[in-house]
Formats: structure tokens, C-alpha cells, sequence
């Protein structure tokens, strides 16, 4: 089948309104993404089945008898099962770490405190010292407040798992232990929940529990934001460098961009969770997209065989053979992970092939169309 060479119409600018448009429709599904453990906070646990076990099945049952959205994948060491974080135990986590921010400043102020009264002892009347310790006494009383506060809301969140707890509200020493200790209580009662429930529901000889925080899924996070902000800034100094241009740049880096945008996108319409394991896919889409892009911009501004528009055209033609051996390569995965519940080839692979389908669109619609515009224009200046 013959493609019509799309470039070789006057108004290149419409085909441009295509990508853009669905660089909206990617931005608005993308406030539907779900995050998976290793961004939103869980458990993961990995077992050694007494027997065969049908994936699908003991992923719905498990989803049931905890209510919340089980993921259950098979791998070389076992099945893993994964679930979101106790919502109680994870509030807890948040109240301990005000907990210890407040503990910090009253051991802060106290020094202040002790420091300032013991100079004060030696010169009574000076009214700088004076002030500091009043300072460090209203800190002193803020802190101690502040630790009661943090460390009542923690306690009530655990109390389905460990119970009452006495303690000394003037003690910040004691406080502070108990606070520690009572955490750590109740993630070991939470554990050996999880472990009992599961093994109600398949038998196995061994186990591997690794649980993961909401503090350190948050810091996960903002690394894959650093990853994937650092990447743009060296790939737009790289594609900058070899066309000494800011329109055909910004139009490669327009194209990485607006594939991304439509990959997420396409990830919250389907459910499909953000992870670790989808950073790969992102950064495996970024690599795929500056590809086909540069291939074309190279073609159209530093070659000078035919017209431009025939330059695009046989590009597309060598670009979307490229894309859709791609898009069959991952399809072909996508459909095997989802089969079988292996998650992170799932997540990569998702990715990657929402991102190709949408690289379509943004390369031959938008980064063509746009590089063609700015070589005629070149051209006419020229003349």
C-alpha cells in the first residue's frame, strides 16, 4: 500500500494541530494514573507455593480478603504479591516523622536553653541573654507540645494493633522511645497479619517480606522527576549542539515530550500503575522518540538530495517501518506479561507502546510538519 505524501500539501500547520491536541487529551488522563508499590507505598511479598497456583484466581481472592487492589506476579524466585500500604500505618508513619521533627527542635532549644541559663549565671543582668532564654523556653514548650500532639495521633492510628500504651507526657525521652517502639510494634503485628492471611489462602514453605514506606516511595518519586528532568536537559544541550537552532530543537525536544505526556496518558485510561519499573519504558521511549525525530531532521536540514518534502517523506516511510516493528515487538509482550501477571514487564511495556503509538503521531504530524516550515521559511530568507 502506497502512503501519500502528506507533506507535499500547502497547509502543513493543520497536520501540526494533531499531536497538540492529543498532547491535552494525554495531560487531562494523566490525573488518572495509579502508582504501584514502589511509588505509593506497600508491601511485597514473595513466596514459595506448596503447589501450582493459578495467578489470576489468588490475585482475586487476596483482593478481596483485604479489600484493596492486590497485584500477584510469578518470577524465577517465586510468586510475588504485592499490596498497597495499610492507610492506619502509613498516617502513623507521617505522624512519627512530625513526631521526630518536633524532637529535634526540643533538643535544639534545650542546648539553647542550657547554653543561655548558664551564661546568665555568670552575667544576671545581660538583657541578650535574657531573651534567649526566654526563646529557647517557648521553643521548649512549643516541641514538648508538639511531640504530645504527633505522638497521641500516631498511637491512636496503631491502636487496632498494639493497643493502649501509657506513657509519660513529660518526658520527651520516654515519649520518644515509645514512639519508636510502638511503630515498630505494629508493622511487626501488620506483617504477620499479611503473612497468616496469605497463607490461608495458598500454602508455602518460605517467604520474603519487603515492605515499602510512603516516605521512601515519596523520595522514589522525586528521583524519577530528577531522572526524567535531567535526561531533557542533556538531550536538549546534545540536539542543540548539532543543529545550532532553537526551532528545530525545541521541535525534537516538543516530540520526546509530547510522547511521554501521550504514554501517561494512555497509562490512566487503561490503569496501567507507574512504577520503578515504568521509569525504564520512559527513559527506553525518550531514547526511541530523539531517534525517529533526529532521523527526520536530519534528513530534511543537512541532506539536500530532491525536495524537502520528498526528504520527509521517504523519512516517514523509513521511520514508521522502524515504529511499527517496535509496536509489534511490544505488543507482542504486553499481551504475554498481562497473560501471565509478570508486572514489570507489563509496566515497561505499556509504556513503551502507548509511547510508539503516540511517537507516530508526534513525529510525522508534528516534528515534520514543523521542520519543514522552518526550512522553507530559511529558504525564503536566503533568497
Amino acid at each position: 500500500m502506497q502512503i501519500p505524501n502528506i507533506y507535499a500539501y500547502k497547509n502543513l500547520k493543520i497536520l501540526v494541530l494533531i499531536p497538540i491536541a492529543l498532547m491535552f487529551i494525554g495531560l487531562y488522563l494523566s490525573q488518572f494514573i495509579v502508582y504501584d508499590v514502589s511509588l505509593s507505598g506497600g508491601i511485597s511479598i514473595t513466596i514459595q507455593p506448596n503447589a501450582t497456583v493459578n495467578i489470576a484466581t489468588l490475585q482475586k481472592v487476596i483482593s478481596q480478603k483485604f479489600g484493596i487492589a492486590a497485584s500477584v506476579s510469578p518470577g524465577t524466585s517465586g510468586i510475588t504479591i504485592t499490596l498497597p500500604s495499610n492507610s492506619s500505618i502509613a498516617a502513623a508513619e507521617a505522624s512519627l516523622v512530625n513526631f521526630y521533627t518536633y524532637s529535634a527542635n526540643y533538643s535544639a532549644y534545650l542546648f539553647n536553653y542550657t547554653s543561655a541559663s548558664l551564661a546568665l549565671q555568670r552575667q544576671p543582668n545581660n538583657q541578650t541573654l535574657m531573651s534567649s532564654v526566654s526563646a529557647a523556653s517557648s521553643g521548649l514548650n512549643a516541641s514538648l507540645s508538639g511531640m504530645r500532639s504527633t505522638l497521641s495521633t500516631e498511637l491512636s492510628l496503631l491502636k487496632p494493633f498494639i493497643g493502649s500504651v501509657q506513657y509519660n507526657a513529660s518526658d520527651p525521652s520516654q515519649m520518644s522511645s515509645i514512639a519508636a517502639a510502638a511503630y515498630a510494634n505494629a508493622t511487626g503485628a501488620y506483617t504477620r497479619e499479611v503473612i497468616n492471611s496469605v497463607r490461608s489462602v495458598v500454602p508455602f514453605s518460605s517467604y520474603k517480606y519487603e515492605p515499602v514506606t510512603p516516605t521512601l516511595s515519596r523520595f522514589f518519586l522525586s528521583q524519577v522527576e530528577t531522572v526524567l528532568i535531567v535526561s531533557f536537559i542533556l538531550i536538549s544541550i546534545t540536539v542543540f549542539i548539532i543543529f545550532r537552532s532553537v526551532i528545530p530543537s525545541l521541535a525534537i525536544i516538543f516530540g520526546a515530550g509530547n510522547d511521554i505526556i501521550i504514554a501517561l496518558g494512555l497509562m490512566g485510561l487503561f490503569r496501567i500503575p507507574l512504577g520503578v519499573a515504568s521509569l525504564g519504558g520512559l527513559l527506553m521511549l525518550i531514547g526511541y522518540s530523539i531517534d525517529t525525530e533526529l532521523l527526520t531532521s536530519i534528513r530534511i536540514l543537512k541532506r539536500h538530495e530532491g525536495a524537502a518534502e520528498e526528504r520527509a517523506y521517504s523519512a516517514m516511510r523509513t521511520g514508521l517501518t522502524m515504529t511499527s516493528t517496535a509496536i509489534v515487538a511490544f505488543a507482542v509482550l504486553f499481551a504475554v506479561s498481562w497473560i501471565s501477571g509478570i508486572t514489570t514487564y507489563f509496566e515497561i511495556s505499556g509504556v513503551v507502546l502507548f509511547g510508539l503509538i503516540g511517537d507516530i503521531f508526534t513525529t510525522w504530524f508534528g516534528n515534520a510538519p514543523m521542520v519543514l516550515i522552518y526550512k522553507k521559511r530559511k529558504e525564503r530568507g536566503l533568497r
